[in-house]
């Protein structure tokens, strides 16, 4: 019995779940679609897909996407500035208010702010920032803040990322009153033909006629690749989940590269492809014979030492890309998470 695997790809966001159908239809055409029973449904398949992309493109392109990308750059560049500066403490100070402060910039503000927090998720970065904002001010004081020289940064810091958190919501709010009825209509669209997709190629896959041999073979090899991408996706939808990227959109997999930093030893947590500083965008689903779920995933980052940090962080924006990612993820953001059409039908 050849079955098709049971995943719920109505979990998806909409960054994944377009991703998904995009390399279904690579798998599709790959093959014969007259042999796999496909050659009439494919039309509507490609037709109502490339509208779903256009939307999913559409709602990724923001005003308030590029302010959030800017004052990222701007608040990550800020908060390694300050990191850095804390870490001279480690050198011996002539000045007593640095003296005052260096066991508490040693033993609490660098061993909990790490130089990782510019790799972060979005809105994680953003409450962790808010954080060491409040610890520099209740932990160093006026006086302590000053002698270390970052009363300037430290106030540019909080504006940075007060800018980012009213960018970010702003353009939350937009999604949710732009896209939500035509993206939700085309998901289900789409759903209901993938249905009947599954329900064609398992039907002849497992069809002992004579005359669909050559049909059922082809759909045994097309429910094989199938259910690659549905162990891809479902890997995906779970690493996101689990690293708490919520479900921004595409903000599917939110990892971020920092090949510049050194030290905090090695770190692989997160996901994400691409290399560069700081949030790495999750990329268009890639093609690899069919078996990409186009959420993309990575290796995480790899620190070695804060004392050549240079600052600066790459958000690239890939207009091709259905997803912005987070932080990848806004990368963890074309859809604030997947739309429940319930599960799969188990034939």
């Amino acid at each position: 019995m050849f079955t098709i695997n049971s995943f719920s790809i109505s979990k998806l966001n909409n960054a994944e779940v377009t991703g998904f159908y995009i390399n279904l239809q690579k798998a599709i055409t790959t093959n014969d679609p007259t042999k796999l029973g496909l050659i009439e449904v494919l039309p509507s398949f490609g037709t109502t897909l490339q509208k779903l992309i256009d939307q999913v493109y559409t709602t990724t392109g923001s005003e308030f996407t590029a302010a959030m990308l800017e004052t990222d750059l701007k608040r990550d560049q800020t908060y390694k500035r300050i990191r850095l500066r804390l870490q001279m403490v480690e050198v011996a100070e002539d000045s007593a208010a640095i003296k005052a402060v260096k066991d508490v910039v040693k033993t609490h503000l660098l061993a909990k702010y790490t130089s990782k927090v510019p790799q972060l998720p979005y809105q994680e970065e953003s409450a962790i920032l808010q954080g060491f904002i409040f610890d520099l001010n209740d932990k160093l004081g006026d006086d302590g803040i000053a002698a270390l020289g970052i009363t300037d940064d430290l106030q540019a810091l909080e504006d940075a990322n007060n800018e980012f958190i009213a960018a970010y919501n702003s353009r939350a709010t937009e999604r949710a009153e732009g896209d939500t009825g035509l993206t939700l209509k085309l998901r289900q669209e789409m759903y209901a033909i993938y249905q009947q997709i599954c329900f064609i190629t398992q039907y002849l896959a497992n069809s002992t006629e004579t005359a669909n041999a050559e049909k059922a073979a082809a759909c045994q090899t097309f429910i094989g690749v199938l259910n690659v991408l549905l162990a891809d996706a479902k890997k995906r939808y779970n690493q996101r989940i689990n690293n708490g990227s919520g479900d921004e959109e595409g903000e599917g997999g939110e990892g971020h590269t920092d090949s510049t930093d050194s030290s905090d030893s090695t770190d692989d947590s997160g996901s994400g492809n691409g290399s560069g500083e700081g949030h790495t965008e999750p990329t268009e689903p890639t093609d690899n014979g069919g078996s990409g779920s186009g959420s993309g995933s990575g290796s995480g980052s790899t620190d070695s030492s804060d004392s050549t940090d240079s600052g600066g962080s790459n958000n690239p924006s890939n207009p091709s890309n259905p997803s912005e990612g987070g932080n990848t993820s806004d990368p963890n953001k074309p859809s604030e998470g997947g739309v429940e059409n319930g599960d799969e039908v188990a034939f």
